[in-house]
């Protein structure tokens, strides 16, 4: 049973942000270049955006996630990098704050020994009071050990991962889609509104995880019948022992009021940059199949910039 669980995640493990081997390996995509056709906002013009880069955060404004600020750089915002742990003056500095993928310090990124929250009482208060009071949280938490190193920030807004890895049961492949036609792509204002003359009508993501959400809010991305997260004892170590949660109906995308603010969540960080795989493959808006992955992410940081009334 071990051996067959092992090979039938070997795909994954291909694809996914994922063991030490492939992680080590895996790099953005300097060939990438924005297509922009309709910008969000005029040159400068846009919201301000600070990636958080205090926590060990596996994504950072230049490394991974440079095509992520790069794209948005070409959409008129302004993005910078979070060097400093999170208080009320860094926050005020910003207007939209990404977390993505992060650690803290003294954490193994496979998971292997007790995963520290990455954030502090102190900071985790100071988020939430920014956020009810008018600022915007766009948090990222991909597979194990991402979710539990946020588990207490997350669950301030009534979040809750499962610590694990998000699939198909028994059917590994390149990508998850998410489409209208299977109900597991949601509507709202921020897959509705058209850029570029065309609607968000499927998205892909990379392996992941999945979370529940226990207060109001909209699904974005749902997941469907068979969709299982394997949550292991340390990444990538799976065998028949494995605990195995259904998260049919789960989330992997969502958005939400809180207070004055707004936040959205996602179980998958690949989907919104631009990386090499090991074996030379695209994973994100530079995938084939990642087309529409560009103008979701445009499309939740309009939802998330700030409004008049708000």
């Amino acid at each position: 049973m071990k051996t067959v669980l092992r090979v039938a995640l070997a795909a994954i493990l291909l694809y996914a942000v994922g063991a030490g081997e492939v992680r080590a390996q895996q790099r953005g995509d300097a060939r990438f270049v924005p297509v922009v056709k309709e910008k969000a906002y005029p040159a400068d013009d846009g919201p301000i955006i600070v990636i958080d880069e205090a926590h060990d955060n596996y994504h950072t404004m230049t490394g991974r996630y440079r095509p992520f600020a790069e794209f948005l750089r070409a959409h008129g915002c302004t993005v910078l990098p979070g060097t400093q742990p999170c208080s009320a003056p860094t926050l005020a500095a910003g207007d939209i704050l990404v977390i993505a993928n992060a650690l803290g310090e003294g954490n193994d990124e496979n998971g292997a020994g007790k995963t520290m929250n990455a954030f502090s009482t102190e900071e985790i208060d100071a988020i939430a009071r920014w956020v009810s009071e008018g600022g915007s949280l766009f948090l990222i938490a991909d597979h194990m050990p991402f979710p539990k190193a946020v588990d207490s920030l997350a669950i301030r807004f009534s979040i809750r991962f499962s610590n694990g890895f998000a699939f198909y049961g028994g059917k590994p492949g390149r990508g998850l889609m998410f489409t209208r036609g299977n109900d597991n792509l949601r509507a709202h204002w921020i897959t509705d509104t058209p850029l570029d003359g065309a609607w968000v009508d499927s998205v892909v993501t990379f392996t992941g995880s999945a979370f529940q959400i226990q207060r109001a809010h909209d699904p974005l991305l749902v997941f469907g019948a068979g969709m299982v997260s394997l949550e292991p004892n340390v990444a990538w170590e799976f065998d028949e022992k494995t605990n195995r949660v259904r998260v049919e109906g789960w989330r992997q995308g969502a958005a939400m009021e809180y207070g004055k603010g707004r936040i959205v969540v996602f179980g998958e960080a690949a989907m919104f940059t631009a990386q090499i795989a090991e074996n030379g493959l695209p994973m994100g808006m530079n995938a084939p199949e990642g087309a529409h992955n560009g103008p979701l992410l445009v499309n939740i940081i309009r939802w998330l910039a700030p409004r008049a009334g708000r």
